[in-house]
């Protein structure tokens, strides 16, 4: 959704709960969960707070979205600071053949979809 909208706030979670909270009509998502194929970024994850949510399942670890492109500032920032710690949040990787799967994929991929980290406004 991020390259189909020009969006770069549109991570397939911060889509999620906007759209769990249009259908709900409320921003509150205390009885969901969200589960995520992978590590979520700082800002997914604050908006995953914010929202309420009590429990995240992921599936590939963040290195595995840079391995594919991405910005490895996602993997810097939540490697060795507590930040997961403080939140108020059920965190759980996937384990057995769903981790695989989600990693596998990720390295299927990389080669077919870099994401341009550089942009130069004029």
């Amino acid at each position: 959704m991020v390259l189909r909208n020009t969006d770069p706030s549109a991570h397939a979670e911060i889509t999620a709960i906007r759209e769990a909270c249009l259908k709900l009509n409320q921003v509150q998502l205390s009885d969901c969960e969200i589960y995520c194929s992978c590590e979520p970024c700082p800002m997914c994850l604050t908006a995953i707070h914010f929202s309420n949510i009590k429990k995240l399942v992921y599936g590939a670890r963040a290195e595995a979205a840079v391995a594919v492109g991405f910005d490895s500032i996602i993997a810097d920032a939540l490697s060795n600071t507590g930040f997961y710690e403080k939140l108020n949040l059920e965190i759980k990787k996937a384990d057995g053949s769903v981790a695989e799967m989600a990693e596998q994929v990720f390295e299927n991929t990389k080669d077919k979809f870099k994401i341009r980290t550089q942009v130069s406004i004029v």
